[in-house]
């Protein structure tokens, strides 16, 4: 058993947790660490930022009949957006929640692989969603004209791929462009990185408060397109144009608040002494 110190103690700890706990965002401490799963990565404790609805439901990208009778769903039908902001590396955290595997354009589970009933319809599935296909998520002001001044993701056009894992790119958006086409300057001071673990697509824009012509203060507009133009009769998923007021971010707590807390709980186990002393 506990003696009565250690019991003020721990009470003591688990008050200042539960009054000031939720400064840690669940623990995070240096952002995200992406597995590929959107659902467990961004957790609803870890920012108050909103979870973006693709606003359709499972299986409204058009697609075979076959693979709708065999339970199968293609890799481009997105489900939601998650986005999580790291204020103190300035690393904005992005889940493109998908349905089924991202990418996966005959839903046989792995991308860059097919059946022969999607080869027999003419389809075709490249790795890392090569040849014609991408995954776009456009960055703007937070404005009605719907349009991107920042794109991320892999183009769909592999002439504007970018250096990043699979042609990764954060580029500057071509102003009239096709979403998924549209993408010009590699922006370099803002290139993150892209998890290939699947199923959904994760990746990260490094100093994202700096984004050319965006004041992130002012709240974002964003929009995304998710298709291919080599996988035959499989329709693209899209989101219209989406603005969000601003960014709550990530927030780790300063030293001087864990210094704070440090000494708040000693202070509660030395209150908590004294009482016992006082009852002895």
């Amino acid at each position: 058993m506990l003696s009565p110190i250690r019991k003020g103690f721990v009470k003591g700890l688990a008050l200042l947790i539960l009054a000031g706990g939720s400064t840690y965002a669940g623990g995070i401490t240096n952002g995200i660490t992406f597995t590929g799963d959107v659902e467990k990565d961004f957790t609803s404790g870890l920012a108050t930022n909103p979870i973006l609805d693709n606003n359709g439901n499972s299986g409204d990208v058009g697609q075979f009949s076959w693979m709708t009778s065999q339970g199968k769903i293609n890799g481009w039908d997105a489900k939601d957006i998650r986005l999580a902001w790291d204020k103190q590396s300035d690393t904005l955290y992005v889940g493109m929640n998908y349905f089924g595997v991202a990418g996966d354009a005959d839903g046989n589970g792995v991308v860059g692989t097919y059946t022969q009933e999607f080869k027999n319809a003419g389809g075709l599935e490249l790795p890392g969603l090569g040849g014609r296909s991408g995954i776009t998520l456009g960055i703007g002001v937070n404005s009605s004209t719907g349009k991107p001044l920042v794109v991320a993701g892999i183009p769909n056009d592999k002439s504007q791929a970018g250096p990043g894992l699979n042609g990764f790119n954060v580029a500057s958006a071509i102003p009239g462009g096709i979403m998924g086409s549209n993408y010009g300057a590699t922006l370099k001071d803002n290139l993150g990185t892209l998890y290939n673990g699947g199923p959904d697509f994760e990746f990260t824009i490094n100093n994202f408060s700096k984004l050319p012509g965006i004041d992130i203060s002012n709240g974002i507009g964003l929009s995304f397109v998710s298709g291919s133009a080599i996988d035959s009769s499989i329709g693209e998923d899209s989101m219209p144009y989406y603005t969000i007021g601003k960014l709550s971010p990530i927030v780790v707590p300063e030293p001087a608040t864990i210094l704070a807390w440090t000494l708040g709980v000693a202070a509660v186990g030395l209150y908590s002494r004294r009482r016992v002393h006082a009852g002895q």
